[in-house]
């Protein structure tokens, strides 16, 4: 290792916003060398802790000269970045992309591992187990919601937004509809197949302004948005997919409840 003394915990860089969320929960201070300069922004759940680390572009003249002994990506440097990364002696450690909390629990023990942090990770995993629990045991409200974006694309199947809705005991129309992934947002069906609750992601980023010309921005969806009960997450909640992720079902769950 490249920090001093046989017991000291392996030292890290973080190469993304999504691995800079694993990192700074479960590192220790004085493992983390750098994090991503994403890290503190107002879409990365952890940008507090963020504030105390040195941030750096995801490049290997950059992240090598720390020295670090772990790089912790989920796609920053690149679709060669673990040869390149591997080829100075650091160890590469690529997180999946989850599509369910599933996936979180196993980035979760994958950074945790690598770090040396098994009972922090652990910790983590009983804590959003413990939540989850709790959602499940309430009764399903079954209200038909939408989730919609500035970008003008909705969340169907296989993708962390609906299973944040499944964990919320909403139905999400778009995955119901048989659809997967991110298709387009049809504003006119809207008008055809109304949601009982919009839930609404990035509209309150700052950097929502550049998807002004979307589908997002028909009448027919500000009309819905005006008139539907609605949900505004924060893009720190849904820009990765991480245990925060509970945060946002609890939130969808608790506006479901108050609907008629």
């Amino acid at each position: 290792m490249s920090v001093a003394g046989a017991a000291a915990k392996p030292s890290v860089v973080s190469l993304d916003y999504c691995s800079d969320q694993y990192v700074l929960m479960l590192a220790d201070p004085d493992q983390i060398r750098a994090v991503s300069r994403g890290a503190d922004k107002d879409y990365s759940y952890m940008r507090a802790r963020a504030k105390a680390h040195k941030r750096i572009r995801p490049t290997a003249e950059e992240a090598l000269a720390l020295a670090p002994d772990l790089v912790i990506r989920q796609w920053g440097g690149g679709p060669n970045a673990n040869a390149a990364f591997a080829r100075f002696g650091a160890e590469v450690v690529s997180l999946g992309y989850p599509e369910d909390f599933r996936g979180v629990r196993d980035n979760v023990r994958l950074v945790a591992a690598a770090l040396q942090q098994i009972e922090r990770g652990e910790a983590l995993i009983d804590a959003f187990d413990a939540r989850l629990a709790a959602l499940r045991a309430a009764a399903p409200s079954n209200i038909r919601a939408l989730y919609v974006t500035p970008g003008g694309v909705t969340a169907g199947a296989r993708t962390m937004i609906d299973a944040i809705l499944s964990e919320a005991g909403v139905v999400n129309i778009t995955s119901a509809n048989g659809h997967a992934y991110w298709p387009a947002l049809p504003a006119e069906a809207l008008l055809l197949d109304p949601p009982q609750l919009i839930v609404a992601g990035f509209f309150i980023s700052r950097d929502d302004d550049i998807n002004h010309w979307s589908a997002a921005r028909h009448p027919a969806l500000q009309k819905q948005l005006e008139e539907t009960p609605s949900v505004f997450l924060t893009p720190d909640l849904i820009s990765c997919a991480g245990w925060f992720a509970i945060d946002a079902a609890e939130t969808i769950a608790d506006k479901a409840a108050a609907v008629k």
